[in-house]
C-alpha cells in the first residue's frame, strides 16, 4: 500500500506539473481532520479531476471521514466503489471500530470474507478489538484458527491483538499461551499481557512478566504503577514511581489519581505541586479529588489557579467544577462558568448540561436549571432524572412527575436515581398514594429491584406523614439488611411526632452502626428535651460526652461578590461582625414589634426562658441573613446553605424577614430547599 504513487501528468515542458501538486496537496490536506462541508467539497474535487481513482487519495479520504466523526459519508464513498480492495475494507472496519460502531464493522467484515478478499495484518487487528464486545468466545477462537491458517502467527500486532481479545473473555491461560508463542515481543506486546493481569487482578504474574520485561519503557512502569493504584496499594505504586528512571506526565497524573481513590487530598497535592509539567488531566485529577473530599473551596480555588496556567479547562473541568459551585451555593461562581462555557465554546455534551443542571438547581436557582434542561436538544435519563432530583428537592412534586411523564412519551427508560427522585419528592410533598404507586411500579413495571435508597425514601415518606407503625413494619419486613440511612429516617419521623418509644429502638440500632455519629445522639436528645424528659436527654449528651462524641456545629454559608462567607453559631470571626450583629438585633427588634416571638422549643436544654431566647438568638442562618441584608443590593435575593436541618425557631424568623424586608430568602438545609417569600415559605410547614 505504502508504493502507491499519485498520477503523474507526462509533459515536455520544464514547468511544475500542477496536477502532481494538486495531488500532493491533497494528500496534505487528508492528514487532518474536516468537516462535512469540507469534506464533501474535496470529495467533488477529486472526482472532477480524476484523481478519485489514486487508491491512496480514496484511502486518505475514507480515513479523514473516519477522523471527523463522519462514517455514514465514508459509507456513501465506499460504496461508489467499483471493487473495494481490503486496503478500503480496513479503512472502513477500523473506522466503524474506532467510532464505536462494532456491529457495523463486523457486518463489514463479513462482506469482505463474503466477496472472497482475503484478511491482512492490518484487518485482524481491528476485528480482534471488535470481537470481545460482540462476538462469541467460539468465534474468537474461530479468527484465530483463520490467523493460524494464513500464517500470521510472527506477526506481533497481530498476536497482541488476539491476546487483548482473549482477555476480553477473561481467558488468561489462552491469551499466556499466544504471549508466549510469540517469539520477536515488542514493548506493547509485553505491556498489554501485563495489562490483561491487571485488568484481572492478578498483580503477582503482572509483578512477575514486569521483572522478566527485558526493555522496560515509561509506559511499561506506568502500566504496572496504575495496577497498584487501582488496586489500592499506594506503598507499592509510590515506591515504583520513585524507581521510574524516567517519568512522564501520564506517570503523575496516575500516581495522584492513585491517591484520589482513597480520598488522600493531602498527598495528591503534594504529588501535584511537584509536578515539572501539568495537562489538563492533571489539573481534572485534582479538583475531582477536593470534591470528592468535600473540599469544596479548594476545588474552586484550583480551578481559579487553573485560569492563570496555560492550560485551558475543558468539558471535563466544567463537569468537575461545577458540583462545588453546587455544594457551597455560590450562584456567581457558577453563572461565571456558564458564561466561560458559552464564550470559549466548551462542549456542552450532555454531562456538562446536566452538571449545570446540578449546580442551578442546588443554588436555589431553580429557573436556571429548567433553562438548561429545556434548552437540551438531546435529553436522555440521566438529564431527566438529575432534574426530577431537582424538582424533588425544591418540593416541586408535580413538575417532577411531569418530567416522569415526559420521560415514558419519549421512550425513556427511568433508572435507579429516576426513582429516587420520583420517592423524595412525594416524600417532601406528603403525597403518601403516590409515593406508594411509584415504589411498586419499579419493579413491576420497569424491572427494577428496590435498592436501600428507595427503601429510604419511603421510610422518610411514611415517617413524615406520621405512618410510623407501616414504616417501622416495612423496615422490618425488608430483604436487605436496613442501615443507617434507614434507621436514620424513622429518628427522623419520631422527632417531628415526638414518637420516643420509636425513636429509642432506632437509635439503638443506629448506636450498634454507627457508635460515633453525632447526629443519632442529638435527635435523640432533641426527642427527650422536646417531651420534657430533660434528664434521659441529659443522659445522652453525659454518653456522647464519655464516648468523646462531638457535636457537630450548625454552618451555614452565603455568597457574597462571588466569596462565599461560612458562619456558625454565635461566630465572631467575621471582619464585619460588629456590622452584623448590630443588624441582626435592628432585625429581631423590628420583628418582635410585628409579633414575632421565639420558638423555644428548639432551644432544647433545661434553661430559663431568657438564656433560651439567647440561645436561639444568633444560629448560624440569622447571622448569614443579617450579612446578606448589610452585604447584598436592596432587593437582591438572599441564597443560604446550611448543613443541618433549620429549626422550627429560624424558619419562623426567616418567613417574617422576607415580608418585613422584601427580600427573597432561599435556604438549602441538609433536607430541602426553603423558599422564604412575602412572609410564606414554599415547604408549606411540611418538613
Amino acid at each position: 500500500m505504502t508504493s502507491l504513487t499519485l498520477p503523474i501528468c507526462v509533459s515536455n515542458s520544464s514547468t511544475p506539473n500542477v496536477l502532481q501538486l494538486t495531488g500532493q496537496e491533497y494528500l496534505s490536506t487528508l492528514q487532518t481532520p474536516k468537516n462535512l462541508k469540507e469534506l464533501k467539497t474535496i470529495h467533488a474535487q477529486l472526482i472532477k479531476t480524476s484523481l478519485i481513482k489514486n487508491h491512496l487519495l480514496l484511502g486518505k479520504l475514507l480515513c479523514c471521514c473516519s477522523m471527523s466523526n463522519s462514517m455514514a459519508y465514508a459509507q456513501k464513498v465506499f460504496d461508489e466503489i467499483p471493487r473495494p480492495n481490503v486496503f478500503f475494507c480496513n479503512v472502513m472496519i477500523k473506522g466503524y471500530s474506532e467510532s464505536g460502531s462494532i456491529r457495523q464493522a463486523m457486518n463489514l467484515y463479513s462482506q469482505m470474507r463474503f466477496l472472497c478478499l482475503t484478511p491482512d495484518a492490518f484487518t485482524f487487528p481491528a476485528v480482534l478489538k471488535c470481537c470481545s464486545d460482540m462476538l462469541t468466545l467460539k468465534e474468537g477462537r474461530g479468527l484465530h484458527g483463520l490467523v493460524v491458517k494464513l500464517s500470521y502467527c510472527s506477526d506481533v500486532i497481530v498476536q497482541t491483538a488476539l491476546i487483548d481479545m482473549y482477555s476480553g473473555f477473561g481467558c488468561l491461560t489462552d491469551a499466556r499461551d499466544v504471549f508466549d508463542r510469540v517469539l520477536e515481543r515488542d514493548c506493547v506486546c509485553w505491556n498489554t499481557m501485563i495489562t490483561v493481569y491487571s485488568r484481572w487482578g492478578d498483580s503477582i504474574n503482572a509483578q512477575k512478566l514486569f521483572d522478566r520485561m527485558p526493555d522496560k519503557n515509561t509506559s511499561s512502569w506506568n502500566t504496572l504503577m496504575d495496577m497498584y493504584c487501582k488496586a489500592g496499594d499506594m506503598s507499592t505504586a509510590y515506591r515504583l514511581f520513585e524507581q521510574m528512571p524516567k517519568k512522564d506526565i501520564i506517570s503523575w497524573n496516575a500516581i495522584i489519581s492513585g491517591y484520589t481513590r482513597l480520598g488522600d487530598s493531602e498527598n495528591a497535592r503534594k504529588l501535584f505541586n511537584e509536578m515539572p509539567k501539568r495537562n489538563v488531566v492533571s489539573w481534572n485529577v485534582m479538583i475531582t479529588c477536593y470534591v470528592h473530599n468535600r473540599r469544596f473551596a479548594g476545588a474552586l480555588q484550583l480551578f481559579r489557579e487553573m485560569q492563570f496556567s496555560d492550560v485551558k479547562p475543558n468539558e471535563v473541568t466544567m463537569v468537575s467544577a461545577l458540583p462545588a459551585c453546587g455544594h457551597l451555593g455560590a450562584l456567581d461562581l457558577g453563572q461565571w462558568i456558564h458564561m466561560y462555557i458559552d464564550k470559549n465554546r466548551i462542549k456542552m455534551d450532555v454531562y456538562v448540561s446536566t452538571a449545570l443542571i446540578d449546580m442551578y438547581g442546588k443554588c436555589g436557582s431553580l429557573d436556571d436549571a429548567w433553562h438548561v434542561f429545556d434548552s437540551m436538544a438531546n435529553k436522555d435519563a440521566f438529564s431527566c432524572s438529575t432534574m426530577i432530583e431537582i424538582m424533588a428537592m425544591h418540593g416541586k412534586a408535580n413538575e417532577a412527575m411531569a418530567i416522569f411523564s415526559y420521560m415514558k412519551e419519549s421512550g425513556m427508560k427511568p433508572n435507579d436515581v429516576t426513582f429516587v427522585g420520583l420517592l423524595s419528592a412525594c416524600s417532601h410533598a406528603g403525597l403518601v398514594d403516590e409515593g406508594r404507586q411509584f415504589f411498586e411500579m419499579m419493579s413491576r413495571d420497569y424491572g427494577l429491584v428496590p435498592k436501600i435508597e428507595h427503601y429510604g425514601c419511603v421510610v422518610d415518606l411514611l415517617g413524615r406523614a406520621g405512618l410510623l407503625d407501616e414504616a417501622y413494619r416495612l423496615i422490618e419486613t425488608m430483604p436487605i439488611e436496613p442501615h443507617s440511612v434507614i434507621w436514620g429516617a424513622l429518628l427522623s419521623a419520631c422527632r417531628i411526632h415526638g414518637n420516643v418509644e420509636l425513636a429509642e429502638i432506632a437509635v439503638s440500632r443506629l448506636l450498634e452502626l454507627e457508635p460515633n455519629a453525632c447526629g443519632n445522639y442529638v435527635l435523640l436528645s432533641n426527642i427527650y428535651s422536646k417531651a420534657n424528659r430533660w434528664e434521659d436527654a441529659a443522659r445522652v449528651r453525659k454518653m456522647m460526652k464519655e464516648k468523646g462524641v462531638l457535636k457537630k456545629p450548625g454552618c451555614s454559608s452565603i455568597e457574597v461578590n462571588n466569596e462565599v462567607y461560612e458562619f456558625i453559631a454565635g461566630d465572631y470571626m467575621h471582619p464585619r461582625c460588629g456590622e452584623i450583629y448590630q443588624m441582626l438585633d435592628q432585625v429581631e427588634r423590628r420583628l418582635r414589634d410585628q409579633g414575632y416571638v421565639p420558638d423555644t422549643s428548639s432551644a432544647l436544654h433545661d434553661v430559663d426562658i431568657e438564656r433560651k431566647e439567647q440561645a436561639l438568638g444568633y444560629h448560624s442562618e440569622k447571622l448569614a441573613v443579617a450579612f446578606g441584608l448589610i452585604s447584598k443590593e436592596q432587593g437582591a435575593p438572599i441564597r443560604i446553605t446550611k448543613n443541618l436541618r433549620v429549626c422550627s425557631d429560624c424558619h419562623a424568623f426567616l418567613k417574617m424577614v422576607s415580608q418585613f424586608y422584601g427580600r427573597e430568602i432561599i435556604v438549602r438545609d441538609c433536607n430541602r430547599f426553603h423558599h422564604f417569600n412575602d412572609g410564606l415559605c414554599s415547604c408549606s410547614e411540611y418538613w
